[in-house]
């Protein structure tokens, strides 16, 4: 019996949902808040002009006031929150609090509107009670439901209001028309549960689409940073160099403003590998790498390895002089390592050979003229003896 009561209670009580679920949920309910304060104000007017001919005025003018002045403190309330773009989500249960409460005064007040029913009133007027009743609920339905608490604590007080004074009255129908009414809240409560649950899975299958596209994006930037950084340095690599190299270009291309490249290799590093082993010669490309990235800190600055023994650096709004004092300074840095070479035609350690070439770029996407006088100037290093730089001699 236990088991069967839980299963019945399972079809008359909403699904639970997540935290991030129940907040969207709180966020739905306010942000339909504004819409909804004004038309129960616009109704209440309409019910006030209806009832004026046979209700108390007094006591229908009070019931006007009282609607007027708790809907403008909801309305107040749902500006608010609407405005505030940072509410915590400890705070979202306080304001749900809330709301529920202000549905629950509303619906209380609209209860108190069948008090001023009289079997005496014309048929006519008797059917615009229905109908306002049937109306507000059938339009709390979706206003409430997102937070599903809310519709109940709206729309029961003035359906057992109704139901109750049917049921008080002598006249022929009386019966029917209560039974009727409380076959239609019935309705209204499974139809808004219904509606509650299918918003409940939406959300959660949007909150769920979010979540795997935000998986899908930090995959597809980790595939694209593997992708774009040498694996054995954990620099850029020759692809990601290319890419930067043009992007870089094109900018310094409208701000008239100067792009370095430094083209560096390692001298007789084939020797190096020869002589120490190839786990040796990865372990020297790392302290290379490690040298250059240590002299591309600005955000706009690139230290990238494009071949075996070859790195270059990229040096965006550098001077070719700030270039080559950054080339001079990057070979005294592995001079000072003093990795032993004994295979080396010029030195008894490890050393560099560098080109620097600088340029204010002139047509879009013709950066390949900064590499091939860069690389110029590497192979005049080269030729001169190697372990020193040597500038590119770019005609104006």
């Amino acid at each position: 019996m236990q088991v069967y009561n839980l299963r019945i209670l399972k079809y008359l009580l909403p699904e639970p949902v997540t935290p991030a679920v129940r907040a969207e949920q709180i966020r739905l309910l306010y942000h339909q808040g504004v819409s909804i304060q004004v038309l129960g104000i616009l109704t209440a007017i309409i019910s006030a002009v209806m009832f004026w001919k046979v209700a108390d005025h007094v006591m229908l003018s009070l019931w006007f006031s009282i609607h007027v002045v708790v809907s403008l403190i909801r309305l107040t309330a749902t500006v608010k929150f609407t405005r505030s773009n940072v509410i915590k989500y400890r705070c979202l249960e306080r304001w749900a609090r809330a709301y529920v409460a202000g549905t629950f005064l509303s619906g209380l007040i609209w209860a108190s509107l069948s008090l001023f029913f009289s079997p005496a009133w014309p048929a006519a007027y008797q059917v615009i009670l229905f109908a306002i009743y049937a109306g507000i609920i059938a339009g709390a339905l979706n206003a409430n439901s997102s937070l599903f608490v809310a519709f109940p604590a709206f729309y029961f007080p003035p359906a057992a209001s109704l139901i109750y004074l049917m049921l008080r009255q002598p006249m022929e129908g009386a019966f029917a028309l209560a039974s009727l009414f409380f076959i239609y809240a019935i309705l209204m409560y499974v139809s808004a549960l219904k509606f509650h649950n299918r918003l409940a899975m939406s959300l959660n299958a949007r909150f769920e689409n979010e979540r795997l596209a935000e998986q899908l994006a930090q995959s597809n930037r980790k595939l694209m940073h593997l992708a774009d950084t040498d694996e054995l340095t954990r620099i850029p690599n020759r692809r990601a160099m290319d890419r930067f190299m043009r992007s870089e270009w094109n900018r310094l291309l409208r701000a008239k403003r100067p792009l370095s490249l430094l083209f560096v290799d390692l001298d007789f590093f084939k020797q190096y590998n020869d002589t120490y082993g190839h786990e040796i010669g990865d372990q020297c490309l790392i302290q290379v790498a490690k040298i250059l990235h240590k002299h591309t800190q600005r955000s706009n600055d690139m230290a990238a390895r494009f071949g075996g023994e070859e790195f270059a650096v990229i040096l965006p709004e550098t001077s070719e002089d700030d270039a080559f004092k950054i080339a001079e300074t990057i070979l005294a840095e592995l001079e000072s390592l003093q990795i032993p070479h004994s295979g080396s035609g010029v030195a008894r350690h490890v050393t560099l050979s560098v080109g620097v070439a600088t340029m204010i770029p002139n047509q879009p996407d013709s950066e390949d003229s900064l590499r091939i006088a860069a690389d110029n100037a590497l192979y005049q290093a080269k030729k001169m003896g190697r372990k020193q730089v040597v500038k590119a001699n770019i005609n104006p």
